[in-house]
């Protein structure tokens, strides 16, 4: 498909006062997708964009600062659950289906509950709800000693080049900006993360929102694993789990087909 046919295209807009980019286009319900700690939104979710918007408008932003570094702007998974409602209003959609992946995933659990009218159906991709920090942890997280000892952790866990192996079931499938941000000395992505770890999350609880686990299965990183994606449909009335074979901790990256085909499913049949 050349540049000219594609339906899902780069545009840029203001929210909140701030520029923002988002990935749109496409016809349909809304789909909101939301990325990870990874990189952006065309890192995470480009080989989706164009089988998706075949059924459904399209919605993929670039969270504020993960892939610029610029500061400012929302920190916590709430200030970017309300960033991302804010961006709805730009583009004047009242609802969409939340689709959020890792980190994402934190982010569309909060977006849920907090603005459950804005949330078709939610969609968690290989992450859980972000655990709420206690204020005296908050305090000590954001002193400089503190903060370090929990970026040393984050970083052996998801921000080295070894985390490929366990999170791809074939490395090979992931993108190139991934692998350079992995071996780069400057992450931001690795920043932003920490951030919203130190600040937390202000509920675990379900969301009320329909809620599919679309999941990974052979994801191996640590919490997101077949197994604890057992243990959060357990925590969720009514939620349903597929695992996609083959794939890791990104299964659109490495089983577009099959991903998309299992969120289709999902969305067209009756709640």
């Amino acid at each position: 498909m050349s540049t000219a046919e594609l339906r899902v295209r780069e545009e840029g807009l203001e929210v909140l006062g701030r520029g923002a980019r988002v990935f749109h286009g496409g016809a349909g319900p809304a789909v909101l997708l939301i990325h990870g700690g990874w990189g952006g939104a065309r890192c995470h979710w480009e080989t989706i964009f164009e089988p998706l918007a075949e059924r459904f408008e399209v919605v993929a932003p670039d969270l504020p600062g993960f892939e610029d570094g610029v500061p400012g702007g929302p920190h916590s998974v709430d200030d970017y659950a309300d960033w991302l409602v804010a961006l709805l209003d730009a583009l004047g959609l009242s609802r969409a289906v939340c689709v959020g992946n890792s980190f994402g995933a934190s982010v569309a659990w909060s977006l849920a509950c907090r603005h459950p009218d804005r949330c078709a159906a939610l969609v968690v991709v290989n992450g859980i709800p972000m655990p709420h920090t206690p204020l005296p942890l908050r305090l000590l997280g954001a002193l400089d000693p503190a903060r370090a000892v929990l970026r040393r952790q984050v970083r052996r866990i998801g921000f080295t080049p070894g985390a490929l192996a366990k999170a791809f079931h074939d490395p090979s499938r992931a993108p190139m900006s991934l692998r350079h941000m992995l071996s780069s000395a400057r992450q931001p992505q690795l920043e932003r993360t920490v951030d919203a770890m130190i600040l937390g999350g202000s509920t675990t609880a379900p969301p009320r929102a329909r809620t599919l686990l679309l999941w990974g299965a052979a994801d191996r990183l640590q919490r997101t694993t077949p197994e604890d994606a057992v243990k959060l449909q357990r925590a969720i009335p009514g939620a349903m789990l597929v695992l996609i074979p083959d794939a890791g901790h990104l299964p659109q990256r490495e089983r577009p087909g099959e991903f998309v085909a299992s969120l289709g499913a999902y969305l067209a049949a009756k709640p």
